[in-house]
């Protein structure tokens, strides 16, 4: 017994050694600012919310002063990731990078040259559409999925032209599938599950998995309950979460599979309460995914993968090396 115990507890020190000594990237982070606990759960770099909820161009430009003044507040802390070397360049000097990222196209307003004006800001992925229809296209519970919109291809393209990631977490089936279609760059499902596993129409099919994969770009794994109910009516755990990466990784491969906890640890308690109001046909009873709740508990993913019996190189790609060689080839 004693033998064993030692066994479990060395693997637990390489597991810890591995994800602290790792590029690690928070796919989705949300609109938080519990910077320290980022740091804590050992993540380099996290994607960052500054517009959801069909914000305008001004009221985005508010959130991203917040950002920016917590930048100003805290530099030996944070760092912003304008490059993929800036992610390097966090880790190297042990601080938390923040991706600047949009989940809907509505800041850009009527005017594409607005996204030049988000670029030099440091914006840097870009959600086509939220939860219904922008001008881009429509939103993955909007009743008919029209595809992208004539002003939604433009956008695209100038993304492309820009250098900023396109992100199809929760925009329609038919809008993501158009949207891949005219993107010449990679794209991403930043937080996103499989339907086939889970069947709520913010998680996407495989056919559309496997057509981002084709295109070199990654889905994230959204650790929210209601994305995660692999087995129906129970409280998803941690080992459910994993289960779908697994699912994902027979699909598509390590090399297109990365995080996208989803976590919103950094709410206030007016944003929780307005969050839980306003999406209350997510119908989600639990609140959290059992064992990955918190920021603290994404290490537990590394040691969970390694349990699973994958490669260190491996969980490296999906933990943030995969994200990064995006990061890379679209901003450059």
């Amino acid at each position: 017994m004693e033998r064993v115990s030692e066994e479990t507890k060395k693997k637990v020190e390489a597991a810890e050694a591995l994800h602290r000594n790792s590029i690690v990237i928070d796919g989705l982070a949300g609109t938080t600012f519990a910077f320290e606990k980022l740091m804590a759960a050992g993540i380099t770099a996290a994607h960052i919310t500054v517009a959801a909820h069909n914000e305008g161009f001004l009221k985005t430009l508010e959130f991203i002063k917040d950002y920016y003044a917590s930048l100003d507040t805290y530099p030996e802390k944070l760092l912003l990731v304008r490059t993929a070397d800036d992610i390097l360049k966090a880790k190297r000097e042990e601080k938390l990078g923040l991706i600047l990222g949009f989940q809907t196209a509505s800041p850009i307003e009527e005017d594409l040259t607005n996204l030049g004006i988000f670029y030099v800001l440091g914006v840097r992925i870009v959600q086509i559409t939220y939860m219904g229809r922008n001008l881009a296209g429509d939103g993955c519970y909007e009743p008919r999925d029209e595809g992208l919109t004539y002003f939604g291809i433009q956008i695209v393209r100038e993304l492309n032209r820009l250098g900023m990631v396109v992100d199809l977490s929760h925009v329609g089936w038919k809008t993501a599938a158009d949207a891949i279609a005219v993107s010449t760059a990679p794209v991403i499902l930043s937080h996103s599950n499989p339907y086939r596993l889970c069947p709520n129409k913010r998680n996407v099919p495989d056919e559309l998995i496997k057509e981002v994969a084709a295109k070199g770009g990654c889905i994230g794994v959204n650790g929210h309950p209601a994305f995660c109910e692999v087995r129906p009516g129970m409280r998803p755990t941690l080992q459910d979460y994993l289960d779908i990466v697994d699912y994902l990784v027979h699909l598509v491969g390590t090399d297109h599979v990365s995080l996208g906890p989803d976590l919103f640890e950094g709410f206030t308690e007016w944003q929780a309460n307005r969050w839980n109001r306003r999406y209350d046909e997510l119908r989600n009873p639990w609140g959290t995914v059992e064992g990955l709740g918190r920021a603290a508990d994404i290490p537990s993913i590394t040691h969970g993968l390694l349990t699973r019996g994958y490669s260190d190189a491996d969980v490296q790609k999906i933990i943030g090396l995969n994200l990064l060689r995006i990061f890379r080839t679209v901003w450059g």
